[in-house]
């Protein structure tokens, strides 16, 4: 696929949109994650155990 724009600039666009929306996605996830991990933390539990 040569073309700068028509079809192909269009689905390179396409996947550009759908990787900004997955990484926000991520970078969400990982607060959520973050904030359950400090819950646990002040409730006594030892966090350290449980992270990768």
């Amino acid at each position: 696929m040569v073309q700068a724009g028509g079809i192909a600039g269009e689905q390179l666009r396409g996947y550009i949109e759908r990787i900004e929306r997955l990484e926000e996605e991520k970078k969400a996830i990982a607060e959520d994650i973050k904030e359950i991990y400090a819950g646990a933390k002040a409730v006594g539990f030892d966090v350290k155990f449980y992270v990768k």
